[in-house]
């Protein structure tokens, strides 16, 4: 469902991409992804301040996951119509006025494709504000089962300048990385997962997203702990994906096992020397002084 939306998002967006032409499409979409990268970077620390403001004045009244959401939408969104009321409100939704062909048929089709990308931000935009809403979590869009996961590319688009990088991957988005458990540095925790049915269990009920790509809920995760602190560090895909932006997504964060040392072999004991056969005895005094040639000796 979530991929025909996309669909018609980037097709009715480039459609006005081709009616107005090619810069006022690429102005709109700039427009949309500085407001995107806006919301991207600061809506954590804006809802914190928020979210402090109100516990200072009201206490604890508004859930976190509701200020989470206005925050984000307010500087997507609100940002984004702000700037199209106060710069273009004197300009008339007119279509282009064609001049020379050649140049027009250009200006069009450029301008279908810089719709059709604003288009794609804008779904995007979209998704990620509906993966924030505290209700309706069986009806939340799953970016990793998406045949185009437009949500993960605003995200990717607006975090450009998330900073905190890692082997050129930003762990604000990504999170920590995925390791191996035969790095000994590796942390071990489980895939992130959203608890739906409310058994405080991982079922396939529940919503998680597949780091290993395995297709199947990984109780055992090793990553790159980053930072040291012994926590895999979550990233807004991950929330994206299990739609839950708050501290309730589950992380089984936890001490690796201790490993087992091998017993050291067991020194072999040596076997004992065969004994030595018993020495015939000696002959007797008639074969000693026998003489084998000239028979006994001293008898004539």
């Amino acid at each position: 469902m979530y991929d025909l939306l996309v669909i018609a998002s980037v097709l009715g967006c480039g459609w006005l991409g081709f009616r107005h032409g090619l810069l006022a499409a690429v102005v709109a979409a700039l427009e949309l992804l500085a407001c995107l990268t806006v919301a991207t970077v600061a809506h954590e620390p804006v809802a914190g301040l928020v979210d402090a403001g109100i516990q200072m004045v009201l206490g604890p009244l508004v859930p976190q996951s509701w200020i989470m959401l206005v925050v984000f939408a307010g500087l997507l969104w609100g940002t984004f119509a702000l700037i199209r009321r106060g710069l273009h409100r004197d300009e008339e939704d007119q279509p282009l006025d064609d001049g020379e062909a050649a140049v027009a048929v250009a200006n069009r089709v450029c301008g279908a494709v810089a719709g059709g990308l604003g288009g794609l931000l804008v779904a995007g935009g979209a998704l990620v504000t509906f993966s924030m809403l505290p209700l309706l979590s069986g009806l939340k869009p799953v970016g990793d089962r998406m045949f185009l996961d437009a949500g993960r590319i605003a995200l990717e688009a607006g975090g450009l300048f998330a900073g905190d990088w890692h082997e050129g991957r930003s762990l604000v988005l990504h999170g920590e990385p995925v390791s191996r458990s035969s790095i000994l540095s590796a942390g071990l925790t489980s895939e992130p997962w959203l608890d739906m049915d409310g058994d405080a269990t991982p079922t396939e009920a529940d919503r998680f997203r597949d780091l290993d790509e395995n297709g199947a809920f990984t109780n055992d995760l090793y990553y790159t702990d980053v930072d040291g602190d012994r926590m895999r560090r979550i990233g807004m895909i991950d929330k994206y994906v299990c739609g839950c932006w708050t501290s309730a997504l589950n992380h089984d964060d936890r001490p690796r096992p201790v490993e087992k040392k091998p017993a050291p072999p067991k020194p072999l004991t040596p076997s004992k020397p065969e004994e030595a056969p018993a020495q015939q005895a000696a002959p007797s005094g008639d074969a000693a002084t026998r003489d084998p040639k000239s028979g006994p000796v001293g008898k004539n």
